[in-house]
């Protein structure tokens, strides 16, 4: 059963062996009523006999030796065999392919409410599948593996995981930047602020040339050469700073997502209106004003910025697209 890599010989051996165990489980118990009835037979010899001390050694000895009333350790091996099925069964179908996501959840899950089995599973896992080879998203195995850990109120360890989970190297950004989010989201829930603002500037920090040179040395890039120009992330960013950060720091952050020309229109309006709350009206038109240029026609952003700007600064940023302007107006 260890060695077949088909359910169908799976099915077979496992069934052969349910019935050889199943068959002298009931040999077993028939010999035990015919001994019983012997023993009552008997018991008043066998009471002159237990004051004998080498009988009684004797009787020790046969005991731990040569016991053939084994009947409650035979039924608990049948039952034991009956309850490893699910386990088993998952083993055969990882052999056939070791780089299943699924089937690894699904193995920690057979071992629900014991903490320790379900560590070295995830550990087991993480190590076992190449997320280049992997069927479905591997990087949750590490997001569930910091769960496990958080769920056991050992933060210290979730952060361990989710370390090593950014260095590797997934499948896609969006599973890096998945990874990041819910590192970020782990630490809110604790109510570390500043150290989701500090995962965020870690996460969306660029590479240094040095690293981009030894990069295209080595001519394989890692999703961790792109992950900071992730929209995804930005925005959580983006919106941690408006929360938790200053006035400041939070238009560092959307000068940086335009730098970077990853704006959409709704970031984009978005920065406009918080310097316009901020009573920053000519920064805010100048926001406008670049989100004109990085769009090109039709601008989902000219509607709202037409509503502040008249129509002749319009045409002047337009320039060459005044009758665009004018078709929109």
């Amino acid at each position: 059963m260890t060695t077949v890599i088909t359910v169908r010989d799976f099915s077979v051996i496992f069934d052969a062996y349910l019935q050889f165990e199943e068959s002298m489980l009931s040999t077993k118990i028939e010999m035990l009523d015919d001994s019983d009835s012997g023993d009552n037979e008997n018991e008043e010899e066998g009471e002159d006999d237990r004051l004998d001390i080498e009988k009684l050694r004797n009787s020790i000895r046969e005991f731990w030796l040569m016991d053939e009333k084994d009947v409650d350790l035979r039924l608990a091996r049948l039952e034991n065999l009956m309850d490893r099925r699910p386990e088993l069964a998952n083993s055969v179908l990882l052999r056939q392919n070791p780089h299943n996501v699924e089937q690894w959840h699904r193995r920690v899950k057979l071992f629900e409410g014991n903490p320790t089995k379900q560590i070295l599973t995830y550990t087991e896992s993480v190590r076992t599948v190449d997320p280049m080879k992997a069927v479905g998203k591997p990087h949750t195995l590490w997001v569930a593996f910091a769960k496990l850990y958080e769920s056991h109120k050992d933060i210290s360890n979730a952060r361990v995981i989710l370390d090593k989970a950014v260095q590797v190297n997934h499948q896609a950004v969006d599973h890096m930047a998945s990874v990041w989010c819910e590192w970020v989201e782990m630490e809110l829930r604790h109510k570390n602020f500043k150290d989701a603002l500090e995962l965020m500037r870690r996460a969306t920090a660029e590479p240094s040339a040095e690293v981009k040179r030894r990069v295209a040395a080595d001519g394989d890039e890692p999703v961790q050469m792109n992950i900071h120009k992730f929209l995804r992330l930005w925005t959580l960013y983006v919106d941690l700073e408006e929360s938790l950060g200053s006035l400041d720091s939070t238009r560092a952050v959307y000068e940086r997502i335009l730098d970077l020309r990853i704006a959409t229109p709704q970031i984009i309006i978005n920065y406009a209106m918080l310097l316009e709350d901020n009573k920053y009206f000519e920064d805010a038109f100048k926001v406008y004003e670049r989100g004109v240029k990085i769009f090109k026609y039709p601008v989902p952003t000219c509607p709202r910025y037409l509503g502040h700007l008249s129509f002749k600064v319009c045409q002047e940023i337009w320039k060459v697209k005044t009758g665009t302007c004018s078709r929109v107006i």
